[in-house]
C-alpha cells in the first residue's frame, strides 16, 4: 500500500471511530484532500452519513460531483472493506452499482438483505442465484419476499431453494450437527451499531433488520420465555435446526415464527406428535403456513380434536376452515354456525351445511 494509501485508510479509521476533528471531516467532505478520485470517494462516502448536517451537505454535493464509472472504479478494488461496499451501494441508485456491490466478494450479510427488499429484479436475480451466499444468510429468502418489487420468477426460485435446503436440513437434523459445513457471510452488524452509536446517519437505513421471530406472550410459562430469549439470539439456520430437532417448547415458539422455511420445518419435525399438532391446531398465534399444512395432511386432521381446533380457532383462514369443516359433528356444526369469533363466512357455511343435513 503507497504513503497515500495508508494514510487514507488511518483517516478512514479515525472518522469511524468518532475521533476525526470537525475542520478534516468538513475539509474532506468538500474534496480538498489531495489524493486520487477513488480514494476521495471512499472517504466522501463515509462522511456523506455524518450526523453534521453541513459536512453530510457538503459530501452529497462532492459527491454528486462524480461519474457512475468512478464509483464502479472504486467497487472493482477487492480491497474495500464491507463497511465501504454498504454505504457506495446505498448512495447511488444505478442498478450498475447495486449490482457491483452485490458481486464484491467481500459483500456483508447486511448489504445483501438491504438488497434483498429494495433492489430490482436485476439484483433480486444476482442474489438468489449466488445459493451460497443464500446458504449462509437464509434470511435472504424472507428478505426477497418482503420485497415490493419481486417477480413471480424470483418467488419460485426462493420456493424451490427452499424445498431442496429443507430437505436437506431434515437430514442434517439426524446427524450431528457440529459436522455441518454451512458458509458464514461477512457481517458489518457491529460496525454498523458503532456508526449509529457516533451518530451517523446511513441511508436508507431502518436500524438492526427485525427478528425473524414473533413476540412472546408476557403470561407465557417460565419455560417457554427461557427458549425464546435462547432463540431469539440464533439466525434462521439455527432457528430451523431447532424446530427439526429440538424440544417441544421450542417447536411451540418457532411455529409462529415469521419465516416460512421456519414454519415448515417444525411442521416436518421427526419430534412433532399429534398431541402437538392439536395444540398447534389451537394457538391463535400460529402462523396461517402452519395451519394450511395442518388441515392438508389427512393423518393429522383425521384427528378429532385436530379438525375442531381448526375450525373453531378464528386465527385458521377461513379458506382452510371451508375446506375441512364438514367432517364436524353435528353437535359442534351447530356451535360453530353460532360462534361469533369466527368468520361470518365460516358461520354462514356451517349454517348451510347443517341445513343441507336435515
Amino acid at each position: 500500500m503507497t504513503e497515500s494509501g495508508d494514510q487514507v485508510q488511518q483517516l478512514l479509521l479515525t472518522i469511524r471511530q468518532g475521533m476525526a476533528p470537525r475542520t478534516v471531516r468538513l475539509f474532506a467532505a468538500q474534496g480538498l484532500l489531495p489524493v486520487s478520485r477513488e480514494e476521495l470517494i471512499r472517504i466522501v462516502v463515509l462522511l456523506a452519513a455524518d450526523g453534521d448536517e453541513e459536512i453530510s451537505r457538503a459530501s452529497a454535493a462532492t459527491l454528486a460531483e462524480f461519474s457512475l464509472d468512478n464509483f464502479l472504479a472504486v467497487l472493482a478494488d477487492p480491497g474495500l472493506d464491507p463497511i465501504e461496499i454498504d454505504l457506495l451501494a446505498r448512495e447511488r441508485f444505478e442498478d450498475e452499482v447495486r449490482l457491483a456491490a452485490a458481486q464484491h466478494p467481500k459483500v456483508a450479510n447486511e448489504t445483501l438483505r438491504w438488497l434483498a427488499r429494495s433492489g430490482s429484479g436485476v439484483i433480486q436475480n444476482v442474489i438468489i442465484t449466488n445459493q451460497t451466499r443464500v446458504m449462509a444468510c437464509l434470511e435472504l429468502i424472507e428478505d426477497l419476499r418482503a420485497n415490493p418489487n419481486v417477480s413471480p420468477d424470483i418467488l419460485r426460485r426462493a420456493r424451490e431453494f427452499e424445498e431442496e435446503f429443507l430437505q436437506k436440513a431434515i437430514v442434517w437434523a439426524s446427524a450431528d450437527e457440529s459436522s455441518l459445513d454451512i458458509p458464514v457471510g461477512p457481517s458489518i452488524e457491529e460496525v454498523l451499531a458503532d456508526l449509529r452509536a457516533i451518530g451517523m446517519r446511513i441511508p436508507g437505513d431502518a436500524g438492526p433488520s427485525p427478528a425473524g421471530m414473533a413476540e412472546i406472550d408476557p403470561d407465557a410459562p417460565p419455560e417457554i420465555k427461557d427458549a425464546f430469549v435462547r432463540l431469539a439470539m440464533m439466525n434462521t439456520f439455527q432457528r430451523m435446526m431447532r424446530a427439526l430437532k429440538g424440544t417441544r417448547e421450542e417447536r411451540l415458539i418457532l411455529v409462529r415464527d415469521r419465516s416460512s422455511m421456519i414454519i415448515r420445518a417444525v411442521m416436518n419435525s421427526p419430534m412433532l406428535n399429534e398431541m402437538e399438532v392439536e395444540q398447534i391446531a389451537a394457538m391463535r398465534g400460529a402462523s396461517d403456513d402452519a395451519f394450511r399444512i395442518i388441515a392438508s395432511k389427512p393423518r393429522w386432521t383425521k384427528r378429532y380434536g385436530v379438525l375442531r381446533n381448526l375450525c373453531f380457532n378464528p386465527k385458521v383462514p377461513p379458506g382452510v376452515v371451508l375446506q375441512i369443516f364438514r367432517r364436524l359433528a353435528l353437535r359442534d356444526m351447530v356451535l360453530l354456525g353460532r360462534d361469533r369469533n369466527v368468520s361470518e363466512l365460516v358461520r354462514r357455511a356451517a349454517r348451510q351445511e347443517l341445513e343441507r343435513r336435515r
